[in-house]
């Protein structure tokens, strides 16, 4: 449900409708208050953390399935992804605070992000012909992966004990799990199916984890990946978000498949004729279907999308992100306050003024299942259509041979 917009605080009866809530009620020394969303793998909560007499914090927390609790791949995947994201200290990146088991449940507890998803504001700015026709957007849309190169550098520069990379990688970079704060900061998140060194669980051989549109050729293959299947995937999204158009998804998985193998990528600016050359040149680099032609870093990515805003008349920077976020979403942050206060009131479920869908104000996402994403609950891919990729692969054979040249 939206809430209607006015120029002053929401109609109260807006908020006639409860949010769900939590149960179990407490995790450790963490209180549950509202069910914020629910995934094949987990459910996320927000909740409250309680210390010395004054001290409360909200988190959301990521809770593990009661029935995959006692898998112990499961149990491994979602505690790869608590170490991973909690070893990044980024402003770029979502938080981790702590995670483990008690009272039997495994749980991650991370910051509760004052925001909304990429592909929310995208959605926004596709359904407001102002903002479509902006002469701003490039740039703003140029700041906000800038951000997110920032967060994915941070990522993969991590390090062991020893000073060996870990070489993490996200390998599901998408406009869903880039989130860009009300006070214009933007962060990545969801870690869960990141690949690194050290990594417990490991991917079962032939199967291929990600979500399609956004896949570099390379993990199609299951092949051995890096750091530059990210900058791919960033790529596709600044895309996108130039065009307002999809670049790579067709109606069925096969197809979306064979054109991120083979399909041409054109540049940005021949759907909108205000695309900058030099942002051409950066998406295009950042797409390249020889890894090595690519942008090898995702900082170096973001250094290009710097330069480029520094030549502009108009500043962009993150003052300027977040009034732009007040535009598209006039009583966002509000809402998301008023979530807060009544997550730290002592009964939830006496308070009449919750939104309806506390889902969608969560600053976390979690994975849907869904045809083109490999989810927990998901079967590897079938040999069927393993077998499909390969003959996809060889029909674009010669291709492949001019990437590798």
């Amino acid at each position: 449900m939206e809430f209607p917009s006015t120029s002053g605080p929401p109609d109260p009866s807006a908020f006639s409708t409860r949010p769900k809530p939590a149960s179990p009620k407490r995790i450790g020394r963490y209180e549950l208050r509202f069910e914020l969303a629910s995934g094949g793998m987990a459910n996320v909560y927000l909740a409250r953390a309680e210390g010395a007499p004054g001290f409360q914090k909200l988190i959301a927390l990521k809770r593990i399935h009661s029935h995959l609790a006692t898998e112990k791949d499961y149990v491994e995947m979602f505690l790869d992804e608590a170490r991973i994201a909690s070893r990044v200290t980024h402003a770029n990146v979502c938080s981790v605070f702590d995670f483990g088991e008690a009272d039997g449940e495994y749980y991650i507890a991370m910051e509760y992000l004052v925001g909304e998803p990429l592909s929310r504001v995208q959605r926004r700015v596709m359904a407001n012909a102002d903002q479509r026709s902006s002469a701003l957007l490039p740039a703003r849309m140029a700041r906000v992966i800038a951000g997110a190169c920032e967060g994915l550098h941070a990522a993969h520069e991590l390090k062991d004990s020893n000073g060996e990379l870990l070489r993490v990688v996200h390998r599901d970079v998408s406009a869903e799990n880039l989130f860009v704060t009300y006070d214009g900061l933007v962060q990545v998140v969801d870690f869960g199916i990141a690949h690194a060194r050290q990594r417990v669980h490991h991917t079962s051989a032939g199967q291929v984890k990600g979500t399609f549109p956004y896949m570099a050729p390379e993990q199609m293959t299951a092949a051995v990946v890096d750091r530059r299947v990210d900058v791919w995937a960033l790529g596709a999204v600044l895309w996108e978000l130039l065009t307002l158009r999809r670049l790579f998804l067709r109606d069925t998985d096969v197809n979306t498949m064979y054109a991120v193998l083979s399909s041409e990528i054109r540049p940005p600016s021949d759907y909108r004729k205000e695309v900058p050359p030099e942002l051409d040149s950066i998406v295009l680099r950042a797409l390249q279907r020889n890894p090595d032609e690519r942008w090898p870093t995702a900082r170096q990515m973001g250094t290009a999308l710097r330069r480029f805003l520094a030549k502009q008349e108009e500043l962009v920077g993150p003052a300027e992100l977040a009034d732009w976020m007040a535009e598209l979403f006039p009583d966002g942050e509000l809402r998301k306050q008023r979530l807060m206060d009544i997550a730290r009131t002592t009964d939830e479920t006496n308070s009449p003024e919750a939104p309806q869908r506390a889902d969608q104000r969560s600053g976390i996402r979690i994975p849907r299942t869904k045809k083109n994403r490999t989810t927990p609950t998901a079967p590897p891919l079938p040999a069927s259509l393993l077998v499909l990729m390969i003959g996809i692969a060889t029909v674009v054979g010669v291709l492949a041979l001019d990437w590798l040249r």
